[in-house]
Formats: C-alpha cells, structure tokens, sequence
C-alpha cells in the first residue's frame, strides 16, 4: 500500500489523476502491453479480463523504461468536466456529460478533462500558439 503523500508524489511525477486508465509501452518501441493500468493507493494496477489486479512494474514505470500512453478522457454521463476557454480570464469553463451534441464533439475532438488545471493548461498552450509560439 501507497502512503497518500508517496501517491501524491507518483501520480505527480507521472502527470496522472489517481485511478486514470492508461496504456504503456516499451520506451522507444511502438510495442504495447495490451492491458490497461492505472494507479492507487494499491500501486501500479493492471485489468485483465475487467478485473484489476496489482502489477509489479511501478519501479520501471517510474524509472523511464516504459511509457505512459494517456487514454482520452470520457466522462459518465452527468459527470462533471472542464473545457479550455480562451474567452474569459479564467481559461475554462466547467459543464457536465448531458449526452448532447456538444458534449459529443467535445469528447470526440478530446477538449474535455477530468480537472480545472488540465483545461487551462491546454487553453494557455492554445494561446501560446495562437500568440505564434510565444509565452507572451
């Protein structure tokens, strides 16, 4: 069992939200392990059969001999989500899931994240590059 503030440290560390599903692979290959993982409190987890189970792999997972492939984030249905906003000084707007065509293209196009930071990251990089590239 993780200690919260060694979780803390990883999922930092590694740019996951605790429990977000990924997908590896050997660094500088496009071989990829054909489960999905995620990380708790339990450590490094794997599914198998939609069942998970504990992995040993977190020490090279950490280590950089493999890399984290990021999932898109799909929300449930009425879950909360953000949405990068280069409209307003705050950089993002929250909604929710209502299954509707917006919500759709949102999914779809990937502009829907899981937390507030997540989607003023990408509306700031969106700026950068709207700026030509700069950090102006």
């Amino acid at each position: 069992m993780l200690s919260d503030r060694m979780l803390d440290l990883i999922l930092e560390e590694l740019e996951l939200e605790k429990n977000e599903e990924f997908e590896i692979t050997f660094k500088n290959t496009i071989t990829k392990c054909k489960s999905s993982y995620r990380i708790n409190k339990n450590g490094l987890e794997y599914c198998y059969d939609d069942h998970w189970d504990r992995s040993i792999n977190l020490g090279e997972l950490l280590s950089g001999e493999y890399e984290i492939i990021k999932l898109p984030f799909v929300p449930e249905l009425n879950e909360t989500y953000y949405v990068p906003d280069i409209s307003t000084a705050y950089l993002y707007f929250k909604t929710w899931n209502y299954n509707t065509k917006h919500c759709k293209h949102r999914i779809e196009h990937e502009i829907c994240f899981r937390t507030k930071q997540a989607a003023i990251n990408r509306t700031k990089e969106v700026l950068r590059l709207l700026r030509g590239g700069t950090d102006e």
